[in-house]
């Protein structure tokens, strides 16, 4: 993370003022150091708001950007925060902290005219004047200068409609990851029911906007196959990308795939009979992988039993080095619950978010699994976490 030499952030956190559109009627807290901006979206899906608080305190001010909706999501880039609108919505709103962080630097409509919604899941800036948005409900990932008025906001797109599913209309881009100069695009290929077909992982070459085929000798797609269906998430270490896809609902084909940033091939880690006791056939009750994170020397996945009468969350860790090793590391202090998300934090640190409309507590765990102070107490469930160091 980008260490700014700001003092904007904290003064707008002591007077709470997050633009004209915003609200906050929390307590104030003074901001130094890595900051952390949580999306909360309420229980029943209808309203939403943001967070924004410090890592080393754990101190934080709830009901900015609140919204009578609840498909957003957040997308961080050095002193940027944007705010995506999706579904429907289609916007994207920009905060800047070298420019008073906490007011609007411009909100921008992402649908296109006489179109269905663009559905924007992620925008990942890699410079100043360029960023990839990617769009669930289109064919193509938008080039885009972050930097232009909205007039000139699109540079360029490219295309994947050859990744589309039969009978279906998009290839369901939802995640993606930068590594050396080149765009990872994992999309679920859901068909036309919404059932998973392979997943694949299209590899954009950043210099020249063009996709690189990973297996020339291949007549067929230039991306990575994977074994990981109906993918959710991705993450990078130095080495590999790791994939992890949440499967069928209705069965345990949930996986997680390991490409090399080498050369591209692809190795399963965890597949439908990897923590087959967790499943009740009788029930229902199947694990789905949600998420995967990297912290320090540790792979980190989540795994919510779905299904059944008692869905529930839990966290497997491995080491790196020999990462087909996972061990339940769960802590006692949410045992039972369902996490809603997981994140890789500052300090080799895993934030975790239990979707619990009670209790929707965010734990904070170091790269053993064991829980740091106390728990965060939000007043709806936290879907999305980012980072950003902000220092005077």
């Amino acid at each position: 993370m980008k260490k700014l030499a700001l003092t904007a952030l904290s003064a707008a956190l002591l007077t709470g003022c997050f633009g004209d559109d915003s609200s906050n009627n929390g307590n104030p807290v003074d901001t130094q150091g890595p900051i952390f901006i949580a999306q909360l979206i309420s229980a029943d899906y209808l309203t939403s708001e943001i967070a924004i608080g410090t890592v080393s305190e754990n101190e934080f001010v709830e009901n900015y950007a609140s919204q009578d909706a609840s498909d957003y999501t957040i997308d961080v880039y050095e002193q940027y925060l944007y705010h995506i609108g999706r579904g429907s919505i289609d916007t994207l709103t920009r905060y800047d902290a070298a420019a008073e962080f906490l007011q609007e630097d411009y909100t921008y409509n992402l649908a296109e005219p006489e179109s269905s919604s663009s559905n924007v899941y992620q925008i990942l800036q890699v410079a100043e004047d360029k960023a990839y948005v990617l769009r669930y409900g289109k064919t193509s990932v938008q080039v885009v200068d972050p930097s232009a008025d909205e007039e000139n906001f699109v540079l360029s797109e490219v295309e994947l409609a050859a990744y589309v599913a039969e009978g279906a209309t998009y290839p369901r881009m939802y995640s993606a990851v930068v590594s050396d100069d080149k765009l990872f695009v994992g999309m679920q290929r859901l068909d036309a029911n919404w059932q998973p077909t392979q997943s694949y992982v299209a590899v954009i070459d950043i210099a020249t906007n063009t996709e690189i085929d990973t297996d020339a000798e291949d007549e067929g797609l230039k991306g990575i196959p994977l074994s990981a269906d109906n993918l959710h998430s991705m993450a990078l270490d130095d080495n590999y990308v790791y994939v992890a896809g949440r499967g069928n609902y209705s069965d345990n084909s949930g996986a997680l795939d390991r490409i090399s940033l080498n050369d591209y091939s692809v190795n399963t880690l965890i597949d439908g009979s990897t923590f087959a006791a967790l499943n009740d056939d009788e029930s229902g009750a199947y694990y789905h992988v949600l998420a995967v994170e990297v912290v320090g020397d540790t792979l980190f996945v989540q795994i919510n039993l779905e299904g059944g009468e008692a869905p529930r969350g839990y966290i497997y860790s491995a080491p790196i080095s020999n990462p087909s090793s996972f061990t339940d590391v769960t802590p006692d202090a949410f045992a039972g619950e369902k996490i809603a998300t997981v994140q890789s934090g500052p300090d080799n640190t895993l934030w975790v978010s239990l979707d619990n409309a009670e209790t929707p507590d965010v734990y904070v765990l170091n790269e053993n699994a064991e829980v740091q102070g106390e728990a965060l107490e939000f007043s709806m469930p936290v879907r999305e976490i980012e980072f950003m160091d902000i220092q005077d």
